[in-house]
């Protein structure tokens, strides 16, 4: 799935256009932690801002949240061996039972009855260079921090009972259409944007004033670089309203007023299913390391969640061969009422 035609034209040309806003005053970015500055100085684009544009995948294998033992010896990082043979588990083609089909091949009774969606068979594997134990850099402890009682709450409310599915926790049934994430009915992916299993390549974008991050899966997210103020937080938008700065070579987004529709997680999501992000305050710094890669950092704030902000970090790596199809995103058109047809069927 490396290989892809560019389809969509007049992107750069809508970033360009005038956009009329409700404004208020700016909201100062979220959260405590800073990251490390990078001694890469970007080229420069005709106008004189930083030149991040390129086509980046960000396929990682590091889980987002740092295995409980781990996170007890405070092992922050896998040694070369360790490496190796981490990722040996995670090769591509990886079934519960082997690799691509099952032929000639010896399956426990349990692993024959482990269908589920796709397996690694349609894995884009095209792994960065990462050997770290959680993609969560802040807590230092690699965990997610603890959640508010009234979130765990609402959680359990809006998720129900979850199983783990192929990309992570997924809802265990489903009534209704709606309990679906965004994701799956081809509305849109949450931002911030994780690791997800194919599709992944995001087209950062620039123009005079404004940058588009186009991601190959739904989203377009159109951010201006002029120091205007947010939008009324009347708006909600379903990738929240973003304003971006530059500090050097690195760019600043600060993006608040998500929609609490955003609330059922999904492939490439980094918050888990079941939290509403309406108020979720989002500030995202992408730092450019070297002319190939970026490190980009998310630090989430919702006190109404978490007991406190917690920040991840994810390795972007320019793909110069990597070109984008348009995501059609069809097969949500039969996989939603096929889902709700097995539930049906299972309740007979």
């Amino acid at each position: 799935m490396k290989f892809r035609s560019l389809i969509f034209g007049g992107v750069l040309a809508v970033a360009a256009a005038s956009v009329s806003l409700i404004s208020i005053s700016a909201q100062a970015p979220a959260g405590k932690y800073t990251p490390p500055k990078s001694s890469y100085v970007a080229p420069k684009t005709p106008w004189g801002d930083p030149d991040l544009q390129g086509v980046y995948d960000y396929q990682d294998a590091v889980p987002m949240q740092r295995p409980a033992d781990l996170a007890a010896a405070g092992k922050t990082h896998y040694t070369p061996e360790e490496l190796k043979n981490f990722l040996k588990a995670r090769m591509p083609n990886q079934d519960a039972c082997g690799f691509g089909t099952r032929k000639n091949e010896k399956c426990t009774e349990q692993q024959l009855k482990q269908v589920g969606a796709y397996n690694e068979f349609w894995d884009n594997r095209n792994l960065v260079a990462d050997d770290r134990t959680s993609l969560i850099v802040d807590p230092p402890n690699g965990r997610f921090p603890d959640m508010t009682p009234e979130a765990r709450a609402i959680q359990q409310k809006i998720a129900g009972n979850v199983r783990q599915g192929p990309e992570g926790p997924e809802r265990e049934t489903y009534a209704s259409w709606d309990e679906f994430p965004t994701v799956t009915r081809c509305i849109a992916e949450q931002t911030p944007n994780g690791v997800q299993m194919y599709n992944s390549g995001t087209y950062l974008m620039q123009s005079p004033g404004w940058v588009l991050i186009v991601r190959e899966r739904l989203d377009t997210r159109v951010i201006p670089v002029d120091n205007r103020p947010h939008v009324s937080d009347k708006i909600r938008e379903w990738q929240g309203d973003s304003r971006g700065h530059w500090e050097g070579s690195t760019l600043v987004v600060d993006t608040v007023n998500f929609t609490d529709k955003q609330n059922r997680g999904g492939v490439g999501s980094t918050l888990p299913g079941g939290v509403p992000m309406g108020n979720v305050h989002l500030t995202e710094w992408f730092v450019p390391v070297s002319a190939t890669r970026i490190e980009y950092y998310a630090t989430i704030e919702d006190p109404k969640t978490w007991v406190k902000p917690w920040t991840f970090m994810l390795p972007w790596e320019r793909q110069k061969d990597y070109q984008l199809y348009e995501y059609a995103c069809n097969e949500a058109n039969i996989s939603v009422g096929n889902a709700l047809r097995g539930e049906r069927l299972q309740g007979r």
